[in-house]
């Protein structure tokens, strides 16, 4: 209630899971009905796909540890903070731009204008690369989770209706996709989880009166989301 009041906010919503076995212990969405209200009215957790906006810029980390030579002291400028691509301009909510920083500084500071220029760079000329690794974090499909309604992923690739020049460096902050927050929590998890990518289980077991008809187990759906080194790199970015 108090973060949705302080930021106005329309709708919210918080999901517990366990780091290990995937089990989801609570689930809460809470709508704004205009009068200084909440309500709950609908599950946005699993049955909505939105922009991931900044929390997307992970996936774009991840591309670009495993892919590239990059190094989180590395630096970049991202100037003002405004950059323009093919007559788009993408813009740092940091006032007066950060200027030149190193990788890590940017993702601390989740620099728009960093990722965009970043991924641009590496991947503009080989997008499919980049949703490459899109596809292997499980983001391009849905979950197939143990409830019903279910949205497919909305992503844009090369080629489709819609797809331009701006398309990639958009994707790098996460604009222009859709996912559910089921999506990204099942990747923070793997993070916090050794790499290893578990799907979230909402069901135990199954009974009827005292005997158990269905039981399930953990599943896991990446054994790996990306190597080691990387790993312990995203660790201390996310700490940061």
């Amino acid at each position: 209630h108090k973060a949705m009041r302080e930021h106005n906010a329309d709708d919210g919503l918080v999901v517990v899971m366990e780091v290990k076995t995937g089990e989801v212990k609570a689930i809460s969405n809470l709508s704004s009905d205009g009068h200084g209200n909440f309500y709950e009215k609908f599950n946005f957790a699993y049955g909505q796909a939105f922009e991931p906006g900044s929390t997307f810029k992970l996936v774009t980390m991840i591309a670009l540890l495993e892919d590239t030579n990059i190094e989180l002291s590395d630096s970049i400028n991202v100037g003002n903070g405004e950059y323009t691509f093919y007559n788009k301009t993408v813009r740092d909510h940091e006032e007066e731009g950060l200027g030149t920083v190193t990788i890590q500084e940017a993702f601390e500071h989740s620099s728009n204008v960093a990722m965009a220029k970043l991924a641009d760079k590496q991947f503009g000329l080989k997008p499919d690369k980049f949703l490459d690794h899109i596809d292997r974090l499980k983001l391009s499909q849905p979950l197939g989770l143990q409830l019903t309604g279910e949205p497919e992923p909305k992503i844009r690739r090369p080629g489709q209706k819609g797809w331009s020049g701006i398309s990639l460096p958009w994707m790098a902050y996460g604009y222009g996709l859709e996912i559910t927050p089921l999506h990204t929590l099942t990747l923070y998890n793997a993070v916090a989880n050794e790499g290893k990518m578990i799907k979230p289980v909402f069901v135990r077991s199954i009974k009827q009166a005292d005997s158990e008809e269905e039981t399930f187990e953990t599943e896991v759906i990446n054994s790996k989301i990306c190597s080691g080194k990387t790993l312990d790199k995203l660790k201390l970015l996310l700490e940061g």
